[in-house]
């Protein structure tokens, strides 16, 4: 994996500064993008992610699919039922960063054990720490996320005691992906009031710093296209594991 000899770290850093975000093109070179998105397509297991009950928990994907409407309506009416009782998600994942820890990252997908290496590495570390003012930065962790018709965030701004976190990072992998679809990352103000919304688009780093109230907009119902990302934070002391 290789930094773009055309990802501009004054600009960005520039633009991190004056607004606390920003959404970065041109991260990675062609060829470690090509080989990002081709192995994507070899993920073995994706896990669908959710709360129910106040509590998060991990489904399996493909069997969800496969579950009888009327089980698959309750479902949907309970994570509804969350969401307007308060903070909800639902969308699937690849646990990039558990995998590594639990040893079984390069067996599974290759690619995504290289990218996570690199994340870890100083060519990658390096522009972030200059880019955020943050030369304490020690580690980055990561997942890969696959938003499908219907899925969401809702707003929260991902302060967690004891995580250390810096800045999030969302790492667009979706090429052709239109506002109007939702899945759309938004920030807003103290009030809730919308201040930028990002769209993803290829290659493209979003950046920004910890706190910041924040929602990935639904997707729409109709969509048939996957909003792709490697999403994570940067964070600074000792990596504590999974």
């Amino acid at each position: 994996m290789r930094l773009n000899r055309e990802f501009d770290i004054a600009a960005a850093q520039a633009r991190l500064g004056r607004d606390r975000r920003g959404a970065l093109p041109d991260l990675l070179d062609p060829a470690s993008l090509e080989q990002l998105r081709a192995a994507i397509g070899d993920i073995p297991r994706w896990t669908l992610v959710t709360r129910l009950g106040g509590q998060h928990i991990n489904l399996d994907a493909a069997a969800m699919e496969t579950l009888p409407s009327a089980q698959r309506a309750e479902f949907d009416r309970r994570v509804a039922a969350e969401a307007a009782a308060g903070f909800q998600y639902l969308y699937e994942t690849f646990a990039i960063y558990d995998k590594w820890h639990a040893g079984v990252l390069r067996e599974e997908a290759p690619a995504l054990a290289d990218l996570f290496e690199w994340l870890n590495s100083d060519d990658f570390l390096d522009p972030m720490r200059e880019i955020l003012g943050a030369p304490d930065i020690a580690f980055c962790d990561g997942q890969l996320t696959r938003y499908r018709a219907g899925h969401f965030l809702t707003t929260h701004d991902d302060a967690v005691a004891g995580k250390n976190r810096v800045a999030a990072y969302v790492l667009s992998l979706t090429e052709g992906w239109q506002e109007n679809w939702g899945g759309n990352l938004e920030f807003y103000d103290a009030a809730g009031g919308l201040e930028t919304r990002l769209v993803p688009q290829l290659n493209t780093l979003s950046l920004f710093k910890v706190p910041q109230p924040h929602a990935v907009t639904k997707v729409r119902g109709d969509i048939g296209a996957r909003r792709l990302s490697i999403i994570g934070w940067l964070r600074r002391g000792e990596d504590p594991g999974p």
